[in-house]
């Protein structure tokens, strides 16, 4: 062999192994059901019904890509790139953003995971530091049935500009710690212009036991700036969730504490009216998740509890008291390892001061959720 040649079977055998040491995967997830809700219309000014082919009911449907390469002494440089649509659209979710479920790199090793870009919190129910989705007996999913209904942080809670870390497993008890330089889009000066926030979660699993802790801060602009909702308070937001797997039956269990509420995230949307800038509510959510005749039955009871606040209105004084209940009930069967079918219906009532018309809302869907 001359010295050209052995020269270039030594690079292609450096390459291969450089090569066999990095991955990238393909993957994601197709949602697609039939639908029928019946809920306020804008047009109508009352309670209406709507068939229609709708996506995510389940899940939502996203695609992405996710990597790692082994770098020196046990260390990774990770990443994840993830897309939302729409199934019955073909439409980018998330505002249309690219990479709207995610977007993030950052490096691995025994110490735990460093990460940083437009990520979901702890909190959130979604993304790949979730802590919070096995809370759930919906997994965070099936429409309004999810605890992202009146637990506000569990409902997707995603951050541009964040850095996160999170550690390796210790005796079953995972933690985390995060910044976002501006939750919502890019940076501006000055730095009290921007919207950050502070995220910290917990998470402990021991055979039967699943439990976790969540507290979000999430900031808004200083008074004074063009951006909305500047000068509001910072909305404080806790979260505890535990599962009791008895093999027979799991139970789940969870409660909020959610202060200063003041944006439009909830699952059934509550806002504040003109005149109040923000409110302090309670949430809690009972459920039960039980294996059946090859699949899985879901149920789940939640309220959310508002102390009642006065305000100055445009008739003067008034009383402002956004109770509201929701309760669901699902079954999943697996037609093979990654494709399943569904059924749930779910209802959402309201309570205290808030409008019927515009609160009260049910919704069933039958569809077909496939992973790859």
């Amino acid at each position: 062999m001359n010295r050209s040649t052995f020269g270039l079977v030594l690079l292609a055998a450096s390459c291969g192994g450089a090569w066999a040491q990095s991955s990238v995967t393909l993957y994601g997830i197709i949602d697609v059901s039939g639908q029928w809700n019946k809920q306020y219309s804008s047009t109508t000014l009352q309670q209406e019904s709507l068939w229609s082919i709708d996506s995510g009911y389940q899940s939502g449907s996203r695609f992405g890509l996710r990597g790692a390469e082994r770098l020196a002494s046990g260390l990774s440089a990770i990443f994840t790139l993830e897309a939302g649509f729409s199934a019955d659209t073909g439409v980018s979710t998330q505002g249309g953003l690219l990479f709207g479920r995610q977007a993030w790199a950052g490096l691995q090793s025994g110490w735990g995971s460093l990460a940083a870009g437009r990520m979901a919190t702890p909190s959130s129910g979604t993304g790949s530091f979730d802590m919070w989705a096995a809370v759930d007996p919906f997994g965070a999913g099936f429409g309004v049935n999810q605890s992202g209904s009146t637990f506000v942080a569990a409902n997707a809670l995603r951050e541009d500009n964040a850095v996160l870390y999170v550690t390796p497993s210790l005796g079953g008890l995972k933690a985390a710690a995060g910044y976002s330089f501006n939750r919502g889009g890019a940076e501006t000066a000055p730095q009290g212009s921007n919207s950050d926030a502070v995220t910290l979660g917990a998470a402990f699993s021991s055979g039967a036991i699943y439990a976790v802790v969540t507290y979000d801060v999430l900031a808004y602009p200083d008074a004074g700036s063009s951006t909305a909702n500047a000068g509001n308070p910072d909305e404080k937001l806790l979260q505890l969730g535990a599962t009791l797997d008895l093999r027979l039956i799991k139970l789940h269990g969870a409660w909020a504490d959610q202060r200063s509420i003041s944006a439009v995230r909830a699952g059934v949307s509550i806002a504040p009216p003109s005149g109040l800038a923000s409110y302090d509510n309670q949430a809690w959510m009972a459920g039960v998740s039980v294996p059946l005749a090859g699949g899985s039955l879901m149920a789940s009871y939640q309220y959310a509890n508002a102390p009642s606040v006065l305000y100055a209105s445009s008739a003067g004084t008034a009383s402002f008291e956004p109770d509201y209940s929701v309760w669901g009930l699902a079954y999943a069967y697996p037609l093979s390892l990654r494709t399943n079918v569904y059924l749930g219906y779910g209802q959402v009532s309201a309570k205290g001061s808030l409008s019927s018309t515009q609160v009260d809302r049910q919704q069933s869907a039958l569809g077909l959720r496939h992973r790859f």
